[in-house]
């Protein structure tokens, strides 16, 4: 055993067993870093449904004597449209790590890794792993945006 870990019984490779203990070790990390997060989300989602309660549209839908849950839905969804793209920003964060949740939980992850790259001087690591940071960074907000659009029936007209 090296460092707590049994390399000879371990077969190197993508399979079921390495991803499911991989999954296993991330969810911690990853919840800590969405955690970290949420009361910024909780504090702007309330900011915004105390904006959005004042609109027109939800005056007239109260007006219209429309169920108060059925209200509030309305309102949710256009004050959920901000939170939509913090929260992808912070799922990318998850996947491209972050270095000081890695050094609490002992993760070697990619935050770890650019790290040392950055001080071991290699940049083709160092390039190759803001690559993989922009992706994922790119296919959250591909994601969000699908959210959005699936949210916000105006979003999906065509400019």
């Amino acid at each position: 055993m090296h460092g707590g870990y049994d390399f000879q019984n371990t077969t190197i490779g993508l399979n079921g067993p390495f991803l499911a203990d991989a999954v296993k070790h991330g969810i911690l990390p990853a919840v800590t870093i969405v955690g970290a997060s949420l009361a910024g989300w909780i504090i702007g989602m309330r900011n915004m449904m105390v904006t959005v309660r004042d609109e027109d549209y939800v005056l007239v839908a109260e007006a219209e004597g429309l169920p108060p849950r059925r209200v509030i839905w309305y309102a949710a969804r256009n004050a959920i449209l901000p939170s939509v793209s913090s929260f992808a920003l912070a799922l990318s964060f998850v996947v491209s790590g972050s270095l000081l949740t890695e050094i609490v939980f002992s993760y070697p992850g990619i935050g770890d890794i650019l790290y040392n790259a950055v001080v071991g001087e290699d940049y083709p690591l160092v390039q190759g792993i803001f690559l993989i940071i922009t992706i994922v960074v790119l296919a959250a907000n591909l994601v969000a945006d699908i959210v959005y659009i699936s949210l916000d029936p105006r979003a999906r007209q065509e400019a």
